[in-house]
């Protein structure tokens, strides 16, 4: 790395938050950790700022207007959310009044104080205290090794999080997605706005925001403690997890084992393995081994939801204290994984299923004490335990999809909250007046708004649900209309369109079948998109209730709908009829931006 690529400077936190407030801060998730910082954490920091202690220095990476954090992304968070009045420092607010800007925004509306406020000295103190900044300019490879090398000499880090810190493989790249998508603190895109970052972070205590891990099936079900979430040990069972489907000779699960398939120990052996991983990967693709994966975490976790046992419970007993149970969660994991992938195999008697995994880590799961299972230990529990249960599965009855809808579905919400323009919701195509009949203007502004998304660049992805509700009030009025009782997931509600189904075409295939004709007939859209969205809508079920997802993939070029050209902005779908605005389009379109 060229120091002349290197600035040396000071910035206030006034000025920092005037980057934060524009949205120049950015983070790229495949790198950075996730926001795991405890609110007394993030109190110990801004007493350290008040006291006017000397904090470590921030590293960025300027990207034209933006910068990259690549070092100082907690410690950001926590100033941005205390000066935005989302925690207090001593039961005291910042004061609003203390910045021309947050005053500002405080006049508008955008940030409302809350009371009892900090001094006005303390507050002013604050907003001028000053961090050392590092900026440079430099390649993605280059960007990779800083940060490895920031974080694996004296950071408080995990061991997970020093292996994959700047760790670029296909099986660590993979890792991670997997673990987001099983922990649901997904987001659109790896690029995220710093402001974005505490919609999808780890929930902490007294925090009212982000991804709630004390209600994640892990943790509710003793399978790993949120302490160890914390500490990324979610990403080292989805690694030793993947290991073992990969490796045709079995490895062993634990430190060591892992400290090779990240390269951290190198050795021949590890070299193969690593090779033989990177191949797997390569030969049956990344999408399909990650919706294998949530498919089988689906059914584990939809097997043990509504029962009176938890996993550890069923599989270990009342007696057990231990705090959690990975790796009998492993082989458990890996048992459903062969019967349901390998084999192409159902469930059949899923409370026979239930049953018969009482007290298995006792009698057929072997789990070796200490730092390392051993390959014939772990090989063999999987086995035994495969066997054991096989007769409670059965032959699929067609080719199916491994479709972990439940999963999927929550992503896709939680997804949204980071861009909105990408995704849209509808709680069905009858409207809540109560006429009991199909609204054609409303499946039309579901295709502008497909029109919309693909006309956001080039590569733009994106998608529509059908049968979930935006407000509190529509869910309602569906509850008095057709009692329809609907799942609050991320402020969203999960009401289904099984009753507009029934009402108006009788069941749900022939209420799918409806739609697409409709699509096909009725309406003057861009061939190519239309052929795509009717290619791969989908009827998704998620809790007994059905949805309606409609992907949406740019086809490479701008399409229109009845020749009229529109545009997804935030949450809205804008005609663009102007010709300066239909140029802009055309341009930005190309540039994908």
């Amino acid at each position: 790395m060229p120091t002349d690529n290197l600035n040396i400077d000071s910035k206030s936190i006034e000025d920092l938050y005037a980057w934060y407030s524009n949205k120049l801060l950015v983070v790229n998730r495949r790198y950075q950790r996730k926001l795991v910082w405890s609110i007394d954490e993030k109190k110990a920091l801004i007493s350290s700022i008040v006291e006017e202690y000397p904090i470590p220095l921030l590293l960025f990476v300027k990207t034209n207007d933006n910068r990259e954090i690549l070092d100082g992304m907690q410690r950001l968070e926590a100033v941005m959310s205390f000066i935005e009045q989302k925690f207090a420092h001593n039961d005291h607010y910042f004061d609003l009044d203390a910045t021309a800007l947050t005053k500002q925004l405080k006049d508008v509306g955008t940030l409302v104080q809350e009371t009892p406020v900090m001094s006005r000295d303390d507050s002013v103190k604050l907003a001028r205290y000053k961090f050392a900044v590092s900026e440079y300019s430099s390649a993605s490879h280059d960007i990779d090794e800083v940060f490895r090398r920031i974080n694996s000499n004296g950071k408080r880090l995990s061991k997970q999080e020093l292996r994959s810190a700047g760790c670029v493989t296909n099986f660590s790249e993979l890792v991670r997605k997997i673990s987001t998508q099983v922990r649901g603190d997904t987001s659109h895109g790896d690029i995220l706005k710093l402001n974005s970052m505490s919609k999808i972070s780890i929930n902490n205590d007294g925090l009212g925001y982000g991804v709630s891990i004390n209600e994640h099936f892990y943790v509710s079900n003793g399978i790993l403690t949120r302490t160890s979430v914390r500490e990324s040990a979610d990403e080292e069972l989805v690694a030793n997890i993947l290991g073992y489907i990969a490796l045709t000779e079995k490895p062993t699960s634990g430190s060591e084992q892992l400290d090779g398939f990240y390269g951290i120990k190198d050795t021949s052996h590890t070299s193969t393995q690593r090779a033989l991983l990177e191949s797997y990967i390569q030969t049956n693709g990344e999408d399909k081994i990650l919706k294998n994966y949530v498919y089988v975490y689906d059914q584990i976790k939809s097997l043990f939801n509504g029962r009176d046992s938890t996993f550890k419970q069923q599989i270990l007993g009342d007696q057990v204290s231990s705090h959690e149970s990975p790796r009998y969660y492993q082989a458990v994991f890996l048992a459903f994984y062969e019967l349901l992938i390998t084999k192409n195999l159902e469930i059949d008697n899923a409370d026979g299923l239930f049953n018969q995994l009482k007290d298995t880590g006792t009698s057929v799961i072997s789990v070796s004490d200490g730092g390392r299972w051993a390959a014939s230990k772990r090989k063999e529990s999987v086995e035994n335990l495969e066997a054991l249960i096989l007769r409670h599965f059965k032959e699929s009855q067609r080719q199916i999809e491994n479709n972990a809808w439940v999963t999927e579905i929550e992503n896709i919400l939680t997804s949204s909250q980071t861009e909105q323009s990408y995704y849209d919701f509808k709680q069905g195509f009858m409207s809540l007046s109560g006429n009991h009949k199909f609204e054609d203007s409303t499946l039309e502004g579901v295709l502008k708004t497909c029109v919309g998304i693909n006309n956001i660049g080039k590569d733009s992805e994106g998608f529509v649900l059908i049968g979930v509700a935006d407000k509190e009030a529509h869910a309602q009025r569906l509850n008095t209309l057709y009692g329809v009782d609907s799942i609050e997931k991320n402020g969203f509600y999960i009401t289904g369109i099984d009753h507009e189904a029934s009402q108006l075409f009788g069941d749900i295939d022939t209420y799918f079948m409806a739609l697409k004709d409709k699509i096909t007939a009725n309406y003057s859209l861009t061939e190519e998109l239309k052929q795509q969205i009717l290619k791969d809508v989908r009827v998704c079920d998620y809790k007994g209730k059905h949805l309606i997802k409609i992907p949406v993939k740019s086809v490479g070029k701008v399409c229109n709908l009845d020749q009229k050209l529109y545009l997804r902005q935030t949450t809205s779908t804008t005609l663009i009829d102007d010709f300066d605005a239909v140029q802009a389009l055309m341009t930005n379109y190309i540039q994908g931006t």
